[in-house]
């Protein structure tokens, strides 16, 4: 069901492109709704072939009959404000595809990029020097391993070009990787011509988390002293990267960023549109290494750019700019949630419940959403209290955020019965002395950036007593490999953490997690939020959830219209 919101925005777009027109044709004002409906859905662009010869819901709350494709496709390209990909118009039509302009030119400088700076060597690019590196620094533990080491491979892959990604789940040493790159990166001199190594993500936390990722591999890295001092320290979100601020951007096409190597860690959270500020803010002989897991949730905003540009490389061909990492090491071949989230993300619902419910897995394990709920809620509420337990009782700050990272309630929903709203509620209720504000043990997650203090969105922490401040309440986060305290009034827009959505989750991780998903159906459970959910563990999961809704879910890929698949494979 649309919002009101949204229903009255495709209402308002659609009768502005038929005054644009001159009173233009129906066919006009329902194409113009339904590509706002399909934008505000997540999609790049309308397919109309998709809708041709269907009945759809109007914004008014009536229905209408699509045209078929032909007909509907010629009073579009007759109506003076639907342009072809050479012209600026308001809508741009790539049969059977019809964007607004600006997404038309978003995908468009994303694709130009990518086939771009993929067949670009960098610059006195020294292949017996990078060989001898590689070597050097991913060295062949096992004589006997068929294997190849996708690790080097990628390394390989992205010191040979401009551009390159770097795919792989949970556990197959991603930022390992990227360690050994920017080693070498920097031992072939490559900042000396353009500039700097910079490392972003998407969020605050992020960020973080491929900061510290990265100060405790440098350590261990076989290179000279000099070497690990040039490989940066500190990461920042993508928006603090590229300069926005209220007044505007400050790096894009006309000041570009000063940088020769930009490393951006949990990629699949990338929306398109600030994927391509990113890009067409680098300057030409920049590298561009994208980071994530093409298996993972995609942006909440428009498009799913990483899985995109993945199958778009793949069925172009283009090899050398797409490396996948294999091998887990955190899962082995026995273990319960590697065997799940292969299951999950190739699509085979009967299998994952199979190794959910097969003792030969003890990691994982699967719980009936059948029973009283009630009965649910009792159990629920039982695993959040001894785990508020574990942390509460902790002698430090720095042990109870330690115990934080252990458990983990997520729920696909933020509103409904078992949803985050209410189960953070519940919990606080039968925690908190007083029923509510803080109180010994709150977890806390932060929900808006606050730079001076740098805290960020998606960041966690505890409200404990602080035996340095008499006992008074204080807010703890972790800051590399200590502490931070400050005052709770201080803290900017938050809210209590005992459960949190999957989408929150993201680039998190936690010793065991409980996975809860929505007994009925819903328009955002799919394959890739419970793959995102499942992969959050590291060492147990546990599923609650109705067998068919899961079924259906495993059997519901992300699909977001847009052409950029095409445009990469050629």
């Amino acid at each position: 069901m649309r919002s009101r919101n949204s229903s009255s925005l495709e209402s308002h777009f659609a009768g502005l492109l038929r005054r644009l027109a001159g009173n233009g044709s129906p066919e006009l004002g329902l194409a113009a709704a339904l590509v706002a409906r399909q934008v505000a859905q997540g999609h790049i662009c309308l397919d109309l072939q998709e809708f041709a010869g269907r009945e759809i819901a109007r914004p008014d709350g009536g229905t209408a009959l699509c045209p078929v494709e032909e007909e509907w496709i010629d009073a579009l390209q007759k109506s003076g404000v639907v342009g072809a990909v050479d012209e600026w118009k308001p809508l741009i039509l790539d049969p059977p595809l019809l964007y607004l302009q600006r997404y038309w030119q978003y995908e468009q400088e994303v694709a130009d990029f990518i086939l771009a700076r993929g067949s670009m060597r960098p610059a006195d690019f020294d292949g017996e020097r990078l060989a001898q590196g590689l070597a050097r620094l991913f060295p062949q533990a096992d004589p006997q391993e068929t294997e190849p080491d996708w690790q080097k491979e990628a390394a390989h892959k992205a010191l040979s070009s401009r551009f390159c990604v770097i795919s792989g789940g949970p556990g197959t040493g991603k930022t390992t990787t990227v360690a050994r790159i920017l080693a070498l990166f920097c031992e072939l001199g490559a900042t000396e011509e353009s500039g700097r190594i910079l490392l972003a993500a998407p969020t605050g936390k992020a960020a973080a988390r491929l900061q510290e990722a990265i100060r405790q591999a440098r350590t261990g890295l076989n290179c000279a002293p000099e070497v690990k001092a040039a490989i940066p320290e500190t990461a920042v979100t993508l928006h603090r990267l590229l300069g926005s601020s209220p007044h505007g951007r400050r790096y894009q096409r006309k000041n570009l960023l000063p940088a020769s190597l930009v490393v951006v860690d949990e990629a699949s959270m990338v929306d398109l549109p600030l994927m391509a500020w990113l890009m067409t803010a680098l300057p030409e002989k920049c590298t561009l290494l994208l980071l994530g897991d093409q298996h993972q949730l995609s942006s909440v905003q428009p498009g799913a750019v990483l899985g995109d540009i993945c199958r778009g490389l793949r069925q172009g061909g283009a090899d050398r700019s797409l490396a996948e990492l294999r091998k887990s090491y955190r899962f082995p071949s026995g273990s319960g949630i590697g065997a799940l989230s292969r299951m999950v993300y190739g699509g085979d619902g009967e299998g994952a419940l199979a190794v959910l419910q097969d003792d030969n897995f003890p990691d994982v394990s699967w719980f009936d959403m059948g029973a009283d709920p009630d009965q649910l809620r009792r159990r629920l509420l039982a695993a959040i209290g001894r785990h508020h337990q574990r942390t509460s009782r902790a002698t430090t700050p720095a042990e109870a955020l330690a115990a934080m990272g252990e458990f983990a309630v997520l729920s696909a929903l933020r509103g409904g019965p078992f949803g985050v709203e209410q189960i953070n509620l519940q919990a606080a209720e039968m925690l908190s002395p007083s029923g509510g504000g803080h109180f010994h043990g709150r977890p806390v997650m932060v929900t808006s950036n606050d730079y001076g203090l740098q805290l960020y969105n998606g960041d966690t922490g505890l409200i404990l007593q602080d035996g340095q401040a008499a006992g008074q309440l204080r807010a703890f986060f972790p800051a590399g490999s200590g502490v931070r305290r400050l005052l709770p009034a201080r803290l900017p827009a938050h809210e209590t953490a005992f459960a949190v959505t999957v989408h929150k989750s993201q680039g998190s991780e936690f010793a065991h997690v409980l996975l809860i998903l929505p007994a009925g159906s819903s328009p955002v459970l799919c394959r890739e939020l419970v793959y995102t959910g499942i992969t959050r563990a590291t060492r147990s999961v546990e599923v609650w959830g109705d067998r068919n809704t899961f079924l259906e879910a495993i059997k519901s890929p992300t699909r977001r219209r847009s052409g950029l698949v095409k445009a990469l494979a050629g």
